[in-house]
């Protein structure tokens, strides 16, 4: 007898794809999907209501792969759930073993620069801004104690 979580004799699954401006960067199936949104963090499960919501730069877990868990990084752009099917679009999207420490540092210490200067305008704030969560996210996922203030 199928239960309300399983279908055709398995358990329901998301079938997701994270999507860069340059790139799939992976598709698959998952158990779970958490992404940090305008609206704060969402969590995905399969059934769950058809949304389109604003990414913030963070990082975005999706749980329940065939290797696990998967963090990735992104810059910002949009999440889809349509069904069973989610989709996160980002200009720029980062996983693990694409991140430099260094770089992320870089962007950070420059970031806060902006932040910290008198004369940057509204919008150089709100780059500023968008920056310092990416760069954070990109640490937090390296473990790196620099993603604290």
């Amino acid at each position: 007898m199928s239960t309300a979580t399983e279908h055709a004799g398995g358990p329901r699954r998301l079938h997701v794809s994270l999507v860069a401006a340059d790139r799939k960067v992976w598709t698959g199936a998952a158990e779970m999907v958490i992404a940090r949104t305008t609206e704060g963090d969402t969590g995905i499960l399969p059934g769950h209501q058809p949304i389109l919501s604003i990414l913030q730069p963070s990082v975005v877990i999706i749980r329940g792969t065939e290797q696990g868990l998967l963090e990735a990084v992104v810059s910002g752009g949009f999440v889809s759930v349509a069904g069973n099917d989610v989709s996160v679009l980002a200009e720029s999207v980062l996983l693990p073993d694409e991140i430099s420490a260094a770089d992320a540092r870089d962007l950070l210490a420059s970031a806060r620069a902006v932040e910290h200067n008198p004369a940057s305008d509204k919008m150089e704030l709100e780059e500023a801004a968008a920056n310092i969560r990416f760069a954070e996210a990109q640490l937090r996922v390296l473990g790196s104690p620099a993603a604290q203030h």
